[in-house]
């Protein structure tokens, strides 16, 4: 396949991550590299658009600067969580509270030492996917307690070594009322063991951030067209924003630069699908895949004739297979197509949700999705830090699974209409769907299920 020969992703990547690097939606560096992706895809002949919609809340960083006094004196290195409560110029001054876990017996055990101060919250080393998720759900405990308890904010222990720090959304998305960081490792662990010999500790933080109530932001979209039933789609799509603390190499630079590419060598080869095969770098994904939600809401009228979205979002390391989020027909029909390249590793199903890309839109809109699911190549440990460069991605996986992806997109583009055995499913159904794989838990979590509950968010 042309793919798996000299193409110009890594080109495309290197500069995309080091001449544009960190893409937060909402900055100008964002809005450059959306107009990048634009003229990538029309040097390749390829017909492409953006298409605006709303980010409902923006929050930029200018700068956060902590200092540590009391019984020892230091300045350790801090970053604020996205939509963390910003700070009074001079900023916000207390005392250091140690909570060990965060845990209900930890804060009943802190008692009312708790009010009007930072609490100090310890966290097991994080190296991997299934350590990021328990993050963001004990995160979000955590963040539920200190406000119960009166903090005035919340110093998360960084989970990743060597004074790594990195960025998610604190809890509650523009309504969280506290300070929310993320300090290195090795500060914390200083600050417990001074707590925890009976001195005490001063902490202040001047956290300056840009907040907007909404802002317009863009998805890019292109398409190739079908050759037989134009008005069914396919569509396959990664995220172009990143954090700013890395360059968004592996989160998720390189399989933005994959849809690019795979969009590149069908129109150079002159492949026309029977369906049309839509290509999209979506927007505000870190924030709450406003882009894809934005997606969902312009082209309502289109959904019944989607007949599959793939998400790509977990990396550069060699893609295993996809998760087919709760829809076993389309399952059977995923591992039917997927033989074509079994030898490229792509060979597992697993029928489970995904919440926490831009696939969750679609399952709430009832469109059969898939997700990517990769090898751990590289992704947990520098997830939304600044070590997310270049030079972490696997660039040999990053072309076979554009393969991958391209084989399965193409599949479900010509797949006979006898085999398409699925349909756009009710809000009943998906309502459903997410009892069964109790993903209101996740949903909250990631702060989108009372948009779900309300009818703002999903199929009516």
């Amino acid at each position: 396949m042309a793919l798996l020969s000299d193409t110009p992703i890594e080109e495309d990547l290197q500069e995309l991550c080091d001449h544009f690097g960190g893409r937060v939606t909402g900055t100008d560096i964002n809005l450059a590299s959306v107009d990048w992706a634009v003229q990538r895809f029309q040097d390749a002949g390829v017909a492409v658009q953006k298409e605006a919609f709303i980010i409902p809340s923006l929050w930029v960083e200018n700068g956060t600067v902590a200092t540590v006094s009391g019984a020892a004196e230091f300045t350790p290195k801090v970053v604020a969580k996205y939509y963390s409560k910003a700070t009074p110029k001079g900023g916000l001054r207390a005392a250091i509270i140690d909570v060990g876990y965060g845990t209900d017996a930890d804060f009943e055990k802190a008692g009312l030492s708790v009010k009007g101060n930072y609490v100090l919250v310890e966290a097991d080393l994080c190296l991997d996917v299934n350590g990021l998720f328990k993050e963001y759900a004990d995160a979000a405990a955590i963040d539920a307690r200190a406000a119960a308890a009166g903090a005035v904010g919340i110093i998360n222990m960084s989970s990743r070594p060597k004074k790594l720090l990195y960025r998610f959304i604190a809890s509650d998305g523009p309504k969280h009322g506290l300070v929310n960081l993320v300090m290195a490792r090795e500060d914390a662990y200083r600050c417990q063991r001074i707590l925890q010999n009976g001195d005490e500790l001063i902490f202040n933080v001047i956290l300056n951030a840009v907040t907007e109530d909404e802002t317009t932001s863009y998805n890019v979209i292109a398409e190739i067209k079908g050759s037989d039933n134009t008005d069914e789609y396919v569509l396959i799509g990664a995220h172009l924003d990143s954090w700013g603390l890395g360059t968004g190499a592996n989160d998720n630079g390189c399989n933005v630069t994959m849809m690019i590419d795979i969009a590149r060598q069908m129109q150079r080869l002159g492949i026309k699908p029977k369906r049309t095969i839509r290509f999209a770098l979506w927007n505000g994904e870190e924030q709450g895949y406003f882009g894809s939600w934005g997606y969902n809401k312009s082209h309502q009228s289109e959904l019944d004739d989607l007949i599959m979205t793939m998400s790509v979002d977990i990396g550069s390391g060699g893609i295993t297979g996809f998760f087919s989020n709760g829809r076993p027909e389309m399952a059977a029909i995923t591992q039917k197509v997927m033989q074509a390249v079994s030898g490229l590793g792509a060979k597992h199903i697993l029928d489970v949700p995904i919440v926490g890309t831009d696939n969750f839109d679609f399952m709430l809109e009832g469109v059969g999705n898939l997700v990517a699911n990769h090898k751990p190549f590289n992704y947990g440990v520098n997830y939304h830090a600044p070590s997310d460069t270049y030079d972490k991605v696997d660039l040999e996986s990053l072309k076979r699974n554009s393969a991958i992806v391209a084989s399965v997109a193409l599949g479900f583009a010509n797949l006979p209409e006898e085999d398409v055995t699925w349909k756009r499913q009710s809000r009943e159904e998906i309502t459903q769907l997410i009892k069964d794989f109790n993903l209101e838990f996740s949903m909250r979590m990631f702060g989108v299920y009372e948009a779900w509950e309300s009818g703002e968010r999903g199929r009516r």
